[in-house]
């Protein structure tokens, strides 16, 4: 997007200075259209009356804000996410053991890493599985199996 093409859109005008930084807005935005950055912008950004300028500062200060609630948001998505996974991966851990079949721990390592699975086996106060034994061994650096 240029930057008549911007000022055509937002029916604003702005500095070079000025759109060079809403150029790097616009690129980070992703595979957001350029009407639809245009929109957005324009909405968050005040301006001054008396030219039609876009008041930078105020603009950025808005784009701040917004992103650092959707950086909350993610946060606690992630966080949800963390807890859901652990608690799907104690229930895989058990049934492993259930049935006897590993398959289950493997599907547990997939939601929470190697580490956290093993981790948790041992505070469930389950038996460790081959795979178990050799991840702390590896941990241990060789220190098992043939250097006994």
């Amino acid at each position: 997007m240029t930057q008549q093409e911007f000022e055509n859109l937002t029916q604003r005008t702005t500095s070079a200075e000025d759109y060079r930084i809403i150029e790097n807005l616009y690129m980070a935005a992703g595979d957001m259209d350029k009407r639809e950055f245009c929109k957005e912008l324009k909405a968050m950004c005040a301006y001054d009356y008396a030219d039609d300028k876009i008041e930078l500062r105020q603009c950025l200060r808005e784009i701040g804000k917004r992103v650092g609630s959707m950086d909350a948001e993610n946060h606690t998505l992630k966080m949800a996410i963390k807890t859901r996974n652990e608690r799907l991966a104690e229930f895989l851990i058990g049934k492993a053991h259930a049935y006897n079949d590993t398959d289950f721990r493997k599907e547990a390592v997939e939601l929470i890493g190697e580490s956290a699975a093993v981790r948790l086996t041992i505070e469930m106060g389950l038996p460790l599985w081959e795979e178990d034994k050799k991840y702390i061994c590896l941990l241990l650096d060789g220190q098992c199996g043939n250097n006994r």
